[in-house]
């Protein structure tokens, strides 16, 4: 029983020994190392990336625009709101001050 004990330690001994000195485990190692590298440096160029952009973002879909006007049609005002298309008559003073404040 010893005997075989020793010979199944022994080969086992000896696969473990071929595995170490073989160099492919080295370099699976290196190519490992050198792919974690890669991926670290595009996480932190990502989140440098987003990071900048998030600073910009204002937190709105759509670019907010100017879309209120005061216009003139057949010689009265009117409040147009251009985004929707809506439109209210207003009473000339009131179209006056707006004219007066918006400049």
């Amino acid at each position: 029983m010893n005997d075989e004990k020793t010979s199944k330690a022994e080969s086992i001994a000896k696969a473990v020994e071929k595995v170490a000195d073989s160099k492919g485990l080295a370099e699976i190692g290196k190519g490992l190392g050198a792919g974690l590298v890669a991926l670290a440096g595009a996480l932190a160029f990502a989140s440098i990336y987003f990071g900048m952009a998030a600073t910009k973002w204002d937190g709105r879909i759509h670019p907010q625009t100017k879309c209120f006007e005061l216009q003139e049609i057949k010689g009265e005002a009117y409040k147009v709101n251009t985004c929707t298309g809506e439109f209210e008559k207003i009473d000339s003073k009131e179209a006056q001050e707006n004219e007066k404040s918006a400049k």
